[in-house]
């Protein structure tokens, strides 16, 4: 009998211990499609940081030339070897492929969307509230950036609820009457009437509107650094901002600039605050392949990144999110450059003596530049010299007409251009659109140990609300 007893012991000790290795199995595997379910330690402030359109081989080819000629880190490499890294899909209710307002309304809300729909379900007319709008309801202050337009569909999730983005004058309504104290970006023209030179058509004048609602207007890098008050709206283009290769020949803030300011405001709110600061204008390089000034962009959201980062480190109770809505272009760096042998060889050199944007170039160009046009072009802003035949394919169109929908060939001949690029910049294009390609999760700060393994830009918003207290 005493044997029988100690053989029980030793079974229900066994038994025991596989109960114990199975839970703390189970608690060490927070990186699937769930949070952990742990209560997570309060955040007082939360940053989301997106960069559109920004996937990791845009961030890939900023970090080489950051490191490489530039001679510095990555302030979001100092994030993630300081913080959590995540691997994060993004497809939407109806497509594989997201498009931003979709994609950042899924982050916003913590529900799958419709493509182009703002923060509303599938019957395109009830509001999901967004995480902006729980932080207002708890007393936070909150913040929308972008250089991008301040109605584009990423900013306008987070705090408008419409049924198609394309209704940029409904969502200027919408997110001064959501009380978001600091709003900075472009697209002032769906703040004023027709009769002022804007482009709504109900008569309004929202900039004179925020002016009597406390809020101080500004409309130039100048004006925001002088800002003061709780509640700030800059406008700075009647557009996007311009891009940041072009943006030293302008009056308008960086991007860094403007998270600085936008921090320095909402810190002052002894409750906290809720800031999503967007890199816009990634997306809108890559969809015209403009290798210079995808990399420009980049680093002007890293450097937004680093004044984030900078921030947490004086205030630790708080969250910080870096990611992207969607990967655009598919861009990559190749081998079998004009200095390359084999695999060898560096293109970034070239890169760096492009001053201008695709934009403005095309702005040069026109709709159907010839051959000598686009070489003469190319020589004044790239330091190119393109042979005349590969200045006849950028000018044929070839590119455009192989590839997908012409969604983004206002200018054909530049993603024609980008490919005969290829061999002096080291720069590959796969698409002039949105690709699939899964993105990057990162973080620190309280309720960033959710940031790993394997996730869905869903639960960006369930691991923010959860930091918020739920």
């Amino acid at each position: 009998m005493k044997r029988i007893s100690v053989v029980w012991r030793l079974a229900f000790s066994f038994v025991i211990g596989l109960v114990v290795l199975s839970l703390l199995s189970g608690c060490a595997s927070t990186g699937g499609g769930e949070l952990s379910g742990a209560s997570p330690a309060k955040a007082k402030n939360i940053i989301l940081l997106i960069g559109d359109g920004m996937g990791p081989s845009h961030f890939g080819a900023a970090w080489l030339y950051s490191t490489r000629v530039l001679g510095k880190e990555l302030r979001m490499v100092e994030l993630m070897r300081r913080g959590r890294t995540a691997y994060m899909v993004n497809d939407t209710a109806d497509a594989i492929v997201p498009e931003s307002a979709a994609a950042a309304s899924q982050m916003a809300t913590g529900e799958k969307m419709t493509a182009r729909a703002v923060s509303v379900a599938a019957d395109r007319k009830t509001p999901v509230k967004t995480i902006l709008e729980i932080a207002k309801e708890k007393g936070l202050a909150a913040g929308l950036v972008t250089t991008s337009r301040i109605t584009d569909a990423t900013p306008a999730a987070f705090a408008a609820h419409v049924a198609y983005r394309s209704d940029e004058e409904a969502v200027a309504v919408q997110e001064l009457q959501a009380g978001v104290d600091v709003l900075l970006g472009g697209r002032k023209q769906f703040f004023l009437p027709a009769s002022a030179g804007g482009k709504r058509q109900d008569g309004r004048d929202l900039v004179e509107e925020a002016r009597q609602a406390g809020y101080a207007v500004v409309g130039d890098a100048a004006g925001l650094k002088a800002a003061s008050g709780s509640k700030i709206l800059g406008l700075f283009n009647m557009g996007n901002l311009a891009y940041e290769i072009d943006r030293t020949k302008t009056a308008e803030p960086s991007l860094a600039e403007m998270a600085a300011k936008t921090l320095e405001i909402l810190s002052r709110n002894p409750k906290g605050f809720f800031a999503m600061i967007e890199g816009g204008r990634i997306d809108h390089a890559a969809h015209r392949n403009d290798a210079a000034g995808t990399i420009h962009e980049v680093l002007a959201f890293d450097a937004a990144v680093g004044v984030a980062l900078d921030f947490q480190r004086q205030d630790p109770n708080t969250l910080l999110i870096v990611t992207a809505d969607h990967d655009t272009g598919a861009m990559a760096l190749v081998g079998g450059g004009r200095t390359s042998k084999g695999y060898g060889g560096n293109e970034l050199a070239a890169i760096q003596k492009v001053q201008t944007s695709f934009e403005v170039m095309a702005g040069e160009l026109g709709k159907n530049p010839a051959p000598e046009q686009i070489r003469e072009v190319v020589k004044k802003h790239m330091a190119i010299d393109l042979t005349e035949d590969e200045a006849r394919t950028a000018a044929g169109e070839t590119v455009c007409k192989l590839g997908p929908a012409p969604a983004h060939h206002e200018v054909p001949a530049l993603h024609g251009l980008a490919f005969v690029l290829r061999s002096y910049l080291g720069v590959g294009w796969g698409s002039q659109t949105h690709t699939a390609s899964p993105l990057m999760l990162f973080g620190s700060g309280p309720g960033s140990e959710e940031l790993v393994g394997f996730r869905h830009n869903t639960e960006v918003f369930r691991l923010m609300r959860a930091a918020l207290g739920g």
